[in-house]
């Protein structure tokens, strides 16, 4: 039997559903947008500029890698300024050679209830008559235009210690010389010996504290989300950059302890903002 109260409710519930069909139909819009790097960023053209729907005002720049690291090579291989990148409405891909060497980059947007974030998937050719080693890639993701986010003081920027304790970066031990840039490395265990890769070696800022696990994460200033650089595999060493006009995180994936000519390495990993859960 109908009575009036549950024609009521009834009503009621066809003027909600809608409004509430509509509240899931703007989350699941939400999404990440990916562009090549404009004059605003560090550098036009030579990078992926990110932004995301539900980050207002906030644009990240990505640079993978900015360079190859590895022993012998002083100036690095294959940087991001000879990057070309072909963006598609779900990610971008990007493929080089030069004779020696090549490489091919996949990146592809993800979502899950909580989080958005960018999948990358990477491979190097080695094409020389050289072995290389200790090959290791330089990912860089940079803050510098995303204040929610940008940490200088690395008060809301953690990593983990030898024994997989999490701890701040601004507590992590720290070498910088006279004259030195504010910037560290500082090596992963399982990674590389960074005094062998000569591009790293030359800036003088190798932390002696080694760091353990496979990302670097930051929380927003508002503690609503968080951000995390992970590597799939094993990392290399881990990087920021704390001066005004950077603050970026790196966690460095290890291609390769030893890649013989014709032989190809592979990485992979992921960017990714989650949402802070508030109880």
């Amino acid at each position: 039997m109908i009575t009036p109260g549950r024609i009521s409710v009834f009503l009621i519930m066809l003027i909600i559903c809608p409004l509430l069909s509509i509240g899931q139909h703007i989350k699941e819009a939400s999404w990440m947008m990916l562009d090549t790097t404009t004059a605003q960023d560090r550098q036009a053209g030579l990078g992926v500029a990110i932004t995301i729907t539900d980050l207002p005002g906030q644009r990240f720049v990505l640079e993978i890698p900015e360079v190859f690291t590895l022993q012998r090579f002083s100036g690095g291989l294959l940087g991001f300024r000879r990057q070309n990148w072909a963006f598609s409405h779900d990610g971008a891909q990007m493929d080089l050679t030069d004779g020696k060497f090549g490489y091919s980059i996949r990146l592809r947007i993800v979502k899950s209830k909580h989080s958005i974030g960018l999948k990358w998937n990477m491979a190097f050719k080695n094409l020389s008559d050289s072995t290389l080693y200790d090959l290791a890639s330089f990912n860089c993701w940079s803050m510098n235009a995303a204040p929610l986010f940008k940490d200088i003081p690395m008060e809301r920027t953690f990593v983990y210690d030898p024994v997989r304790k999490k701890i701040l970066l601004k507590d992590v031990r720290k070498n910088q010389g006279i004259g030195k840039r504010t910037m560290q490395f500082y090596p992963a265990v399982a990674g590389i010996d960074l005094s062998k890769s000569p591009w790293i070696n030359q800036w003088g800022v190798i932390s002696d504290q080694h760091l353990s696990g496979k990302k670097i994460s930051i929380v927003s200033a508002d503690s609503s989300w968080l951000f995390e650089n992970i590597t799939d595999g094993k990392v290399a060493y881990f990087f920021n950059n704390w001066e005004s006009h950077h603050g970026c995180l790196h966690a460095s994936p290890l291609l390769a302890k030893e890649l013989r000519p014709g032989e190809t390495a592979k990485a992979s990993g992921i960017f990714r903002f989650t949402r802070i859960q508030k109880h």
